[in-house]
């Protein structure tokens, strides 16, 4: 067992996740298609349904994502919950966030209480002074789209562990990922969640993703090469958080640098 982990440790630091190229276009075109931006979305349209909390656009969007997951054959629960609106979280031009990007938490995981894989999403609601037509949908798609990849980087890595380690089915794996705070920190520490050999690897499909449809292949790679400016308003969040946390002599960031430009020559096959 001990060998089967660190084999399964060595090849996550060094290899990419690889999503099906179903989880690239049909998961955009739902989020696209939906159009769920032009529904309200204020603090005072959140209404219950059941254990969850959704205005109109939240709700719109947890169903087209519900019908994505379902046609690229994940069997997955889908939630999307509205913030409720607090001072400097609800989307204005005041909001460091406006007016692209709605997401304030994701996150995967298997569901204790059901044993079922879950992604879990929270999105913003706007405020009175949000002004559409600053949005640029097709940001606010990439948002949303990366995100979730991000988050199904993570499914795929417990899935490979699953069959690296031999489990018995998804919810031992990831109770035996919570157990390895290698993988997931014990602490809340950013550093330590920064570091972690999961985190690298999504972070880096997150923002190689994000560098091509902003900076272009070759934009991309040249900015890899050389020093990154962390305050270029176009870089990745994921990157920013990397090199505002971390020392610049820290190997994390050239793993990371390294990951970055694997995803991107994936990409284009």
């Amino acid at each position: 067992m001990k060998y089967l982990l660190r084999t399964y440790i060595r090849e996550l630091v060094t290899e990419i996740t690889q999503l099906p190229k179903e989880y690239f276009s049909t998961i955009d075109n739902a989020i696209r298609d939906s159009r769920f931006w032009t529904l309200p979305n204020h603090d005072e349209d959140i209404e219950g349904h059941g254990e969850q909390n959704q205005t109109p656009a939240a709700s719109q969007l947890q169903l087209a994502l519900d019908n994505a997951l379902t046609a690229v054959g994940l069997d997955m629960d889908i939630l999307v919950d509205s913030y409720p609106a607090m001072e400097g979280t609800y989307l204005d031009p005041g909001h460091p966030a406006y007016p692209n990007r709605w997401l304030i938490d994701a996150r995967w995981y298997v569901s204790e209480k059901t044993k079922r894989n879950t992604l879990d999403l929270m999105i913003m609601t706007t405020g009175d002074d949000f002004d559409a037509s600053d949005m640029d949908p097709a940001a606010l798609t990439r948002h949303i789209a990366q995100t979730i990849r991000h988050e199904l980087v993570h499914y795929s890595q417990m899935k490979k562990q699953q069959a690296s380690k031999k489990l018995d089915g998804d919810w031992e794996t990831f109770k035996s990922m919570l157990a390895d705070p290698k993988q997931i920190p014990a602490s809340d520490d950013i550093v330590d969640y920064l570091k972690s050999h999961i985190e690298i690897d999504a972070h880096a499909h997150d923002a190689a993703e994000e560098l091509l449809a902003v900076y272009g292949e070759k934009g991309a790679k040249n900015l890899l090469r050389g020093k990154i400016d962390i305050s270029d308003p176009k870089l990745p969040n994921a990157i920013q958080h990397y090199y505002t946390h971390l020392p610049k002599n820290d190997p994390t960031l050239k793993l990371l640098r390294k990951k970055m430009y694997q995803y991107i020559e994936s990409f284009k096959n």
